[in-house]
């Protein structure tokens, strides 16, 4: 198993990972389904979001619940709440680059709404309400914002582990 000789961080990490390509997948399934815009039917996209943080809610359960039960039977002496200065390091340069990802999303987002209601012949996304625009790119920034901090994690613990590091 690719978990076999990872610290707990990484796991997590590999787990949100899966987490986030989940529900994208289902987000995006969900938005194939809807009939109506926010404004003509507000209560299909209120029942989306409720529908994705209820499955978000079970997924991130039973992962780490299967998880915890793994890391107890495979490596006992393994202390999981423990991190230390590289695992510290490795978690700050990822949030540097998450954080600087959902800045460039939120005014992307936020160019796009102006850009609509200023241009008249502004091209992109023309048939989507600029109100449905900003929930659904909200959500989906938030899910690639997660996306690549933990994947940027999961980088830097192979990087390190290529490199000869310990992890225990």
């Amino acid at each position: 198993m690719f978990l076999k000789n990872t610290n707990f961080s990484e796991q997590t990490a590999w787990i949100s990972v899966f987490f986030c390509l989940f529900i994208a997948g289902y987000y995006a399934i969900g938005l194939s389904h809807l009939t109506g815009t926010f404004a003509t039917n507000p209560q299909e996209i209120v029942w989306l979001w409720i529908e994705v943080m209820v499955v978000s809610i079970v997924f991130v359960i039973i992962a780490f619940v299967l998880l915890a039960i793994y890391k107890k039977k495979h490596d006992a002496d393994d202390e999981i709440g423990i991190i230390d200065e590289r695992d510290e390091e490795i978690e700050t340069k990822a949030t540097t680059l998450a954080y600087f990802n959902i800045n460039l999303c939120i005014m992307v987002l936020l160019v796009h709404v102006f850009s609509q209601a200023i241009f008249s012949g502004y091209p992109f996304f023309i048939n989507v309400p600029a109100v449905d625009f900003l929930i659904h790119g909200l959500m989906f920034s938030g899910l690639l914002v997660e996306f690549i901090l933990r994947a940027t994690q999961i980088y830097r613990y192979r990087k390190a582990a290529s490199l000869g590091e310990n992890y225990e």
